[in-house]
């Protein structure tokens, strides 16, 4: 069954269930109202002529006044016999020997159905109360005065009432189902465009835009839905992005491992037909054994980054003077700089300490520099350290080429290059080395973040937690 039915149809259920039981509710009440009100105005008829010592006259007087409203007056005894306005014992009070004790003992007694003969000779349902005579030496003995007024007016009254309670019940309802019906209507809407967006995202199209107004569950739904439509996009988006990097991967793997393959394929095949002159075999040889250095390289970059991003290598971290090792890393690489016009600075405080591994710190700080020096011509770099209250910082700051905002995102990733046209340089450039510092660094618990803005420079900054033990 569509949920709009099932909707009208539990509006209907409720909304008719919850009527009804107002109606019966109601229709009770102002049952009870009906008779108490004439039970009151009976008591109150009868207390007036039974207080005023009253004389068969008075009866005469007041039956008159009364016959406009359909009130009969009788008066009887105390055993139940009648003696006004006839002495005819079929017109007895027939009250039980219980009733009548407690009539003698003074109390009236409230609205009942009783059956009173008229004076056409009709047995005629009657409304009665019974209102005891309490003093005596008057016209009548001691008794009582019973008053009472066709029942047959008092469910006429009834009647009407329930026909008016009924009426406005059925214009309640119409106006509830009509109401339910809209209510259910503008649900169902919002429910099947939700449909549609779902079939949409189903045949992979993320870019919908669906109505998020309101502020019930409908409208939450809508919202998370929307969201859930933009982040799908989204993934959709990486995912391609990732296949596209993928791909591009395998392609620049392929070239890394086939140029020096090349160069040492055909050098080899040179010496095995003795096809290289004799004072060129040594260099020949240097050759093949740079390349395969190169290749050996390679292969170990790619499998320490895929080792760090598995988890699978253990770090010894351990307290390092930050200031010496900087400096042993300027010595290090300072004829790697000088070869292309390049200096290195340091610009270290003596209390820097670093909490890390030292091979891998030495490995990050190398990769870090050596990039610099690579994309700077006759230029500076500086190696900077900061000791904070938590932290070891230490930036690597240099003048060259600079990194297009477009791309800084990107050169985090394996074989990802900023400038393509330097693949081959003697510093064996991957592509690769960035994505390896990248990753031992958030394996030391730190974090790296560059600046850079084209032909002024990048700045890399490595931030590493302290010891909390120290």
């Amino acid at each position: 069954m569509k949920v709009l039915w099932q909707q009208i149809l539990g509006i209907l259920l409720v909304l008719l269930i919850a009527l009804g039981i107002s109606a019966y509710r109601l229709s009770s009440y102002m049952q009870n109202q009906i008779f108490l009100s004439r039970q009151t105005q009976l008591i109150n008829y009868g207390q007036n002529i039974v207080s005023n010592n009253f004389t068969r006259d008075d009866l005469e007087r007041a039956s008159l006044l009364l016959a406009s409203e359909n009130i009969e007056i009788q008066v009887y005894l105390s055993d139940g016999r009648i003696i006004y306005p006839t002495y005819d014992q079929r017109y007895n009070s027939n009250l039980s020997e219980e009733n009548l004790e407690l009539i003698r003992n003074g109390s009236t007694l409230g609205l009942s159905s009783t059956q009173r003969y008229v004076d056409t000779g009709e047995v005629v349902e009657m409304a009665t109360v019974f209102i005891p005579i309490t003093y005596t030496g008057g016209e009548f003995p001691a008794g009582f005065v019973s008053l009472g007024a066709p029942l047959e007016q008092l469910n006429e009254q009834v009647q009407s009432m329930q026909n008016n309670i009924f009426i406005a019940m059925g214009i309640a309802s119409v106006f509830g189902i009509l109401l339910g019906v809209i209510s259910a209507v503008f649900q169902t809407r919002k429910i099947k465009r939700l449909q549609r967006a779902t079939r949409q995202i189903a045949q992979g199209n993320y870019d919908i835009q669906i109505d998020v107004r309101g502020h019930d569950e409908l409208g939450a739904l809508a919202r998370d839905f929307q969201e859930m439509a933009v982040s799908l996009g989204r993934s959709q988006k990486e995912i391609k992005r990732q296949e596209n990097l993928r791909r591009q991967f395998m392609m620049d793997a392929a070239h890394e491992m086939r140029t020096p393959l090349t160069t040492m394929s055909g050098l080899l095949e040179g010496l095995i037909y003795d096809m290289i002159p004799e004072n060129q075999k040594q260099r020949s040889l240097e050759l093949i054994s740079k390349e395969t250095q190169r290749l050996t390289r390679l292969v170990n970059e790619n499998l320490d980054y895929e080792k760090i991003r598995s988890n699978e290598i253990v770090l010894k971290q351990q307290t390092i003077d930050g200031k010496k090792l900087i400096l042993q890393i300027q010595q290090q690489l300072q004829a790697k700089a000088a070869e292309k016009g390049n200096t290195i600075e340091v610009d270290v405080p003596d209390n820097l300490v670093i909490w890390a591994d030292y091979d891998r710190i030495v490995q990050i700080l190398i990769n870090l520099v050596t990039n610099a020096i690579q994309f700077t011509d006759n230029g500076k770099v500086v190696i900077r350290g900061k000791q904070l209250e938590q932290t070891s910082q230490i930036e690597v700051i240099d003048n060259g080429i600079g990194i297009d905002q477009d791309q800084l995102e990107s050169i985090w990733e394996r074989f990802y290059k900023v400038d393509v046209s330097r693949k081959n340089t003697k510093f064996g450039e991957s592509g690769i080395g960035l994505a390896v510092v990248q990753s031992l660094v958030e394996a030391h618990g730190g974090s790296i973040t560059v600046e850079s803005e084209v032909d002024k420079g990048s700045t890399f900054k490595v931030t590493l937690p302290l010891n909390k033990a120290e």
